[in-house]
């Protein structure tokens, strides 16, 4: 478990952990889909440590494994369905989080950025699981 904690150092660079890059995901899904498409944030008090621009967190705030865990896979679950239920319309419509982006400011847009975003973050833990001995194949 202390592993999910660990940061490698690369080119005198920190590199955030396993922990890190799951809870900031859990925030991104939160507030890309969930938040933008109009619903209410998720009630989880240590989640905006992990939002994008925060600076890093003491590891003594950082939530247990279980917590990350189940914060993810519940945010996850929410978002789906959010997504499955909304309205060919509604994903045309501006999103909650004032979001624009070239192609405009739509609750579509808001989704693909997400998924962008969360594809970036699974190159990051692939890439620390080789760091930490773990195959990817």
């Amino acid at each position: 478990e202390d592993d999910w904690y660990a940061q490698f150092e690369v080119n005198c660079k920190r590199i955030n952990s396993v922990a890190w890059n799951l809870a900031h995901m859990a925030w991104a899904e939160n507030f890309f889909v969930l938040v933008a498409t109009g619903n209410n944030t998720v009630n989880i008090r240590w989640l905006d440590l992990f939002k994008i621009g925060s600076d890093p967190a003491p590891l003594n705030l950082y939530p247990s494994r279980e917590d990350i865990w189940s914060a993810f896979e519940n945010i996850h679950t929410l978002a789906m369905h959010q997504v499955r239920t909304m309205k060919e319309e509604q994903f045309d419509e501006p999103n909650y989080i004032n979001l624009k982006f070239k192609n405009g400011n739509s609750q579509r847009l808001a989704i693909h950025h997400h998924l962008r975003h969360e594809g970036s973050h699974i190159g990051h833990l692939a890439m620390l699981a080789r760091m930490h001995g773990i195959g990817t194949i």
